[in-house]
C-alpha cells in the first residue's frame, strides 16, 4: 500500500488533485474587490491604464502609485497591474485575481520540488518522504493564513517574490542552471517585486552551508578557511547582486518623497515588540482565528513587559533548536525551515514600519515553516509508524492530517467570504482588531456610502479617538457632514486634512470634489491643481478638472445647437458661480432677445452689476424684474442690496 508512494506517477497525480482542491476551495474569491492600497497602486492610478510606457515602470518609481508617500521601486508589480488592466480592459479584479492565483498554483509546484529535494537531501532513500512534502505543499495551498495574501491584490508583491526566492533556490540546485548562473533570474525579477526578494542571498547561503559544505558545521577545526573561500566562491555572485540591486533600488531608485520608516517609535522599542509580533504569525500558522485585515498591534512598553518576554523566550528556543537540528543530516530540513523563517521576517523585524504587524507579511516566512514543520512530525512519528507499521498509527496520523488540510480548506473558504466586500472585511477588522482606528474609519465609510450618515458619524468620532490626527479620517468626517448638509463643520475636516497632509493629493481632491459639488468651481480648480502639483498621475483629479473645465464649454455646445432660454439661463449660472459677471450679462441680454420679459434674465443682471459695484445698473435691472413680476423676492433682495449702496455712496459725498 505505502510503497505505491513512491511511484512517480501517483506523485502527479497528487499534485495535480492538490491544485483542484485549491482552485475549488478558492472558487469564491474570485470576484472579490480592491482594497486598501489597491486603490493608489490600481483605481487611481493613470500610469497603469497603458501598456505602451511599460518601460518606464522600470526607470522611474513615480508610476507604482498615485500616492508619493507610498511610492517604492516595484517595476514587476506595476507591470504586471498594466497586463491585468489591459485584459480587462478597465478596473475588473476578476482579472487580478486570475492572474495572482495562476501564480500561485506555480508556487505550489516550484515549492514542491524544492521540498522533495531538501527532504531527498536528508534521508535519500525514505519511502515517505515524497508523501510527506505532498502533505507540505497542500497544507500550504490550504493553510487559511495565506488567503490574505492571495484576496489582497496589491500583495501579490508578497506572493510573486516569495515565487522568485522558491525559483532561485530550486534552480540553483540543478548544475546546468546553477553553472549558467540562471538562478540569478528569478533572483532579479524578485527583488523587483518587492524589496524582501534581497533574502534570496543569506537563504542560499543557509542552504549551501547545510546542504553542500555542511562539513563547515561536523568539522569546523578542519580545513575551515578553505571550506569558507569555498562557500564565499559559491554566493559572490549572488551576494554582489542583491547587495548592489538592493542599494541601487533603495537610493537611487526610490522617490525622496516616499515614507516607509515610522520615526514615531524608536528602533529598540520597534524591535522588541515584533519578539510579541513573531508570537502572533507562529499562533496564526498553528491556528489561523485571530487573522485580520488590519490587525490593531501597538508598540508595547516597557521591554520587560511580559508578552515581549514571552516571545523572546520562544524566539531563542526557535533558534537553539534550528542550531541543533543543524548537526544532524537528517534533522537538516527543520534547521533550514526555521532559518528560513527568521530570515524573511527580517525586513519587516529590524526597519521600523509603521504598522507594526500585518498579516500577510506571514506568506515568505510560512513557506520556511511548511519546509520544517511536516519533517519534524515526520521524525517524531518515524518510530511508531515508518518502523513499527502499525496500521492503528497510521490510519489514526492519516485521519489528523486530513482533519488539518479539511480544516484549512474550510477557513480559506470563509476568509474568502470575508474579503468578498468592504463592509464585510471592515466589519470583521473591528470585531478582530477593536483598537484599530482605521479599521472602525473604512467600516463607517461602508456605512456611509448606504447612506446611514449617523453610523458612520458614530464609528468615525470612534477611530478619531485613536487616529486624531489621521488626514483620511478628517476627509471622510469632512464627506458625512457635508451630506448632513452641516457645511461649516464639512469645511473645518477638509481644510484640517489638508493641514495635516503633506503628500497625498487625497485631502486637495476631496475638498475639490465637495467645493464642486457646492457649485464653487473657481476654488475647485484651485486645490485640485494643487493635488495634481502632488501627484501628476492622480486620476481622480485629473478627471474631475476636467469635468469641471468641460461644463462651459458643454453648455455653450449646447446653445449652439439649441438655443434656448433655460440653456443660456443655466450658462449664465455657471458664469456666475465662475465670477465672469460680463459673460453673466451678455449671456441674459442673449434670453431677453427671446423673451423680452423674462425676470430671471433681469435678475441675473442685476446680481452682476451688483457684483461688480455697479449698482445703478443693477437698480435698472432688478426694477425691470419686479415690473415683470411684482412678488419676485429675490429681485427685490437685490434690488434693495444695490439701492442701499447708492443711498450710501449719497451719504459719503
Amino acid at each position: 500500500m505505502f510503497k505505491n508512494f513512491t511511484s512517480k506517477n501517483l506523485e502527479f497525480k497528487s499534485l495535480v488533485i492538490i491544485l483542484f482542491v485549491t482552485l475549488f476551495v478558492y472558487l469564491n474569491h474570485f470576484d472579490n474587490p480592491f482594497f486598501f492600497d489597491d486603490y493608489h497602486t490600481i483605481n487611481e492610478n493613470e500610469s497603469i491604464q497603458s501598456l505602451n510606457n511599460w518601460t518606464s515602470f522600470f526607470s522611474n518609481p513615480n508610476t507604482f502609485s498615485s500616492l508619493p508617500a507610498n511610492r517604492s521601486y516595484r517595476p514587476v508589480v506595476t507591470l504586471m497591474n498594466a497586463i491585468d488592466y489591459a485584459l480587462a480592459n478597465g478596473l475588473n479584479s476578476k482579472y487580478f485575481h486570475y492572474h495572482i492565483f495562476f501564480w500561485f498554483l506555480i508556487l505550489i509546484i516550484l515549492l514542491f520540488g524544492l521540498i522533495k529535494h531538501i527532504y531527498k537531501k536528508s534521508l535519500e532513500k525514505h519511502q515517505w518522504i515524497r508523501i510527506t512534502a505532498l502533505f507540505a505543499v497542500a497544507w500550504f495551498a490550504l493553510h487559511t493564513a495565506n488567503a490574505e495574501t492571495i484576496n489582497y491584490i496589491c500583495a501579490r508583491s508578497d506572493s510573486f517574490s516569495s515565487l522568485c526566492v522558491v525559483a532561485s533556490v530550486l534552480l540553483y540546485i540543478y548544475p546546468f542552471a546553477k553553472k549558467w548562473h540562471l538562478y540569478l533570474v528569478p533572483m532579479i525579477i524578485g527583488i523587483w517585486t518587492k524589496q524582501t526578494g534581497v533574502m534570496v542571498f543569506p537563504i542560499l547561503l543557509v542552504y549551501i552551508i547545510l546542504f553542500e559544505n555542511h562539513s563547515l558545521i561536523t568539522d569546523f577545526k578542519t580545513n575551515t578557511k578553505q571550506k569558507i573561500i569555498q562557500i564565499l566562491k559559491k554566493i559572490a555572485p549572488t551576494a554582489i547582486i542583491t547587495t548592489f540591486l538592493f542599494i541601487f533600488n533603495q537610493y537611487y531608485l526610490t522617490p525622496e518623497a516616499t515614507v516607509s520608516t515610522n520615526y514615531t517609535v524608536t528602533r529598540f522599542e520597534y524591535i522588541s515588540t515584533q519578539c510579541y509580533v513573531i508570537i502572533h504569525y507562529l499562533g496564526n500558522f498553528i491556528l489561523p482565528i485571530n487573522l485580520s485585515a488590519d490587525p490593531d498591534i501597538t508598540i508595547i512598553k516597557p521591554w520587560y513587559n511580559l508578552k515581549i518576554l514571552l516571545g523572546a523566550l520562544i524566539i531563542l528556543g526557535m533558534l537553539f533548536l534550528m542550531i541543533k537540528t543543524a548537526f544532524k543530516k537528517e534533522l537538516r530540513p527543520i534547521s533550514f525551515g526555521i532559518s528560513w523563517f527568521f530570515i524573511a521576517l527580517l525586513p519587516t523585524s529590524l526597519n521600523p514600519l509603521f504598522q507594526i504587524a500585518n498579516d500577510h507579511r506571514m506568506f515568505f516566512p510560512f513557506i520556511g515553516l511548511f519546509i520544517a514543520v511536516p519533517w519534524g512530525i515526520v521524525i517524531i512519528l518515524k518510530e511508531y509508524i515508518f518502523i513499527k507499521k502499525d496500521k492503528k498509527y497510521i490510519i489514526g496520523g492519516t485521519a489528523v492530517l486530513f482533519v488539518i488540510l479539511i480544516s484549512h480548506g474550510y477557513g480559506t473558504f470563509q476568509r474568502n467570504k470575508i474579503w468578498n466586500s468592504e463592509e464585510s472585511l471592515w466589519l470583521d477588522v473591528t470585531l478582530k482588531s477593536p483598537k484599530n482606528g482605521r479599521g472602525q474609519m473604512n467600516y463607517g465609510l461602508t456605512q456611509m456610502k448606504k447612506g446611514e450618515y449617523d453610523i458612520a458619524l458614530e464609528y468615525f468620532n470612534k477611530a478619531k479617538k485613536s487616529i486624531p490626527n489621521y488626514h483620511v479620517l478628517h476627509i471622510n468626517l469632512g464627506i458625512v457632514h457635508g451630506a448632513k448638509k452641516d457645511y461649516s463643520t464639512a469645511e473645518r475636516y477638509f481644510k484640517s486634512a489638508i493641514h495635516i497632509n503633506s503628500s497625498s493629493p487625497a485631502a486637495e481632491y476631496y475638498y475639490g470634489r465637495y467645493l464642486s459639488e457646492q457649485k464653487k468651481y473657481n476654488e475647485a480648480k484651485i486645490y485640485l491643481t494643487k493635488a495634481l502639483a502632488k501627484s501628476p498621475n492622480h486620476i481622480l483629479s485629473k478627471e474631475l478638472l476636467k469635468h469641471i473645465s468641460n461644463k462651459t464649454t458643454t453648455s455653450e455646445e449646447k446653445i449652439k445647437t439649441n438655443p434656448d432660454i433655460e440653456s443660456y439661463l443655466n450658462l449664465s449660472l455657471i458664469y456666475y458661480k465662475d465670477k465672469k459677471y460680463e459673460l453673466v450679462i451678455s449671456t441674459c441680454k442673449e434670453v431677453l432677445k427671446l423673451d423680452p420679459y423674462n425676470a430671471l434674465a433681469y435678475n441675473n443682471i442685476c446680481s452682476a452689476h451688483n457684483q461688480m459695484k455697479q449698482w445703478k445698473l443693477g437698480a435698472e435691472a432688478c426694477k425691470k424684474a419686479l415690473e415683470i413680476n411684482p412678488d419676485y423676492i429675490l429681485a427685490k433682495n437685490n434690488l434693495k442690496w444695490a439701492t442701499n449702496n447708492i443711498d450710501n455712496k449719497k451719504n459719503n459725498k
